[in-house]
């Protein structure tokens, strides 16, 4: 027998040991799945908080100075009051969609959703469009297919159905292609404000912003001035960045917005009790002290911890899901399955409350509920790996091999970076369970191999 071919039969021979070997050596159990453990505070488990920053500069025809600088301070300040920020610099056409799309998903879960854009605006017959940095502009025309209409974003905002938007466009720079064009119009269109929502300019309709001297510009600079303000009123902010903006300019630029806001939003609420009493004892901190028993498998005083984080805040989702990850890993299932349960009625837009929920039915072989919950959080948010992977599972154990491979294949495609995600490798482990079950031992030896290095 030659060299090549013994060795492949040796490899096949061993393959299930192997697999079994490499799963007590990463010592997480098989069929458990992937649960999802990332950590929210209270603050933003209250009202959640999403934000979508673009900051474009490298343009070919009028590049700018300061958007980039506008757009990272921006995202820095977003992020200490509590928004999950999504951060776009230098952005093409393409990469501005897929993370409008992100957005959207992710806007779904609810809470207050941000859109800030630093760059070129422009308006053609009354539409606004903001401009990516490799837009071929040679005629009006070309704006429908080579920039994002304002609308769009408007739109997809609208359509998550969240309790609030903010949307602010320090756009309204000179039209760089105005030289090309036969006409042009100056600045930006007015925008009808939907319900719940408002929208700033830098400048009033058709009025033109400064890009400035400085490090960022001078609308930005002074939202970065006020934004952190403690406890004051969206809607009055705006109005002292516009009573700044105006003296430093001579009332040359006068910001402008249009608001259908219902209730009020601070950007950073501070409670008295935060005020009077720093050192007091929050659900955050008995969250976060759950976590670190959880890590740590002290499984009775992660518990102890959570209990008391509900007790302060009933309505703190995460830690009934987290609290049932715990119970998940005790085989406690009844109570692991109450507290996803309640993590759903709390929040039923939670997606990574579906996937684990749909871990405890897969563990008990309640396949139709487990797939209708990864479904559920797919639906929710597609580029949600894990349920591509959990889902995989099912299908693997119901021998519908295909699918197993194809959701495998799907959480791998999201997250490829394994070498961050050490979870990941199950879902090149059961790829190659998969091919071996369909006899593609070629296949399943190189799932094998890169398992093992990777898991090494």
């Amino acid at each position: 027998m030659k060299p090549q071919l013994l060795k492949l039969c040796l490899i096949l021979s061993l393959f299930p040991l192997i697999f079994s070997l490499v799963s007590c050596q990463n010592q997480q159990p098989q069929d458990r799945g992937i649960t999802i453990t990332t950590n929210q505070s209270q603050s933003q488990q209250k009202q959640r908080r999403t934000a979508l920053v673009i900051g474009n500069a490298s343009y070919q025809d009028n590049p700018l100075k300061n958007s980039i600088n506008d757009a990272e301070a921006m995202a820095n300040a977003l992020k200490d009051v509590g928004f999950d920020v999504i951060l776009l610099e230098n952005a093409d056409l393409k990469q501005i969609e897929n993370a409008i799309d992100t957005f959207h998903h992710q806007l779904k879960a609810g809470g207050v959703g941000l859109f800030y854009y630093a760059g070129h605006g422009i308006q053609v017959d009354g539409e606004n469009y903001l401009i990516p940095v490799n837009a071929k502009l040679d005629v009006a025309e070309d704006v429908r297919y080579e920039a994002i209409p304002v609308g769009k974003v408007l739109a997809r905002m609208e359509d998550a159905a969240n309790q609030m938007n903010i949307v602010i466009l320090d756009a309204c720079r000179n039209n760089p292609f105005a030289r090309k064009w036969r006409s042009s119009q100056r600045g930006l269109a007015p925008i009808q404000s939907a319900r719940g929502a408002l929208i700033a300019f830098a400048t009033e309709p058709g009025g033109v912003a400064a890009d400035g001297e400085g490090e960022n510009g001078l609308y930005t600079s002074f939202l970065l001035k006020h934004l952190k303000t403690p406890n004051l009123d969206v809607e009055l902010m705006f109005k002292r960045v516009r009573e700044d903006l105006v003296q430093a300019t001579q009332n040359k630029q006068v910001p402008w917005e249009y608001s259908s806001l219902v209730g009020d939003f601070s950007f950073n609420p501070v409670t008295v009790a935060q005020s009077s009493q720093p050192n007091s004892t929050t659900a955050e901190t008995y969250f976060k002290q759950g976590e670190d028993y959880r890590n740590n498998n002290q499984y009775d005083k992660a518990i102890a911890a959570y209990n008391k984080a509900i007790e302060v805040n009933p309505q703190y989702a995460e830690a009934y899901k987290n609290r049932g990850i715990v119970y998940l890993d005790l085989k406690d299932y009844d109570k692991a399955m109450a507290d996803n349960n309640k993590a759903i009625e709390v929040n039923p837009q939670y997606s990574n409350a579906y996937n684990n929920r749909g871990n405890v039915y897969r563990i008990l072989k309640e396949y139709d509920k487990a797939m209708a919950d990864y479904n559920k959080a797919i639906e929710i948010n597609p580029q949600l790996f894990q349920a591509y992977y959990n889902r995989g599972l099912v299908y693997r154990d119901l021998k519908e091999y295909d699918k197993a491979i194809k959701d495998y294949n799907k959480a791998i495609e999201i997250n490829p970076q394994i070498e961050i995600n050490p979870q990941l490798f199950q879902a090149y482990y059961n790829r190659g369970l998969v091919y071996h079950n369909l006899k593609e031992y070629d296949k399943a030896i190189k799932e094998a191999l890169r398992f093992v290095s990777g898991a090494n």
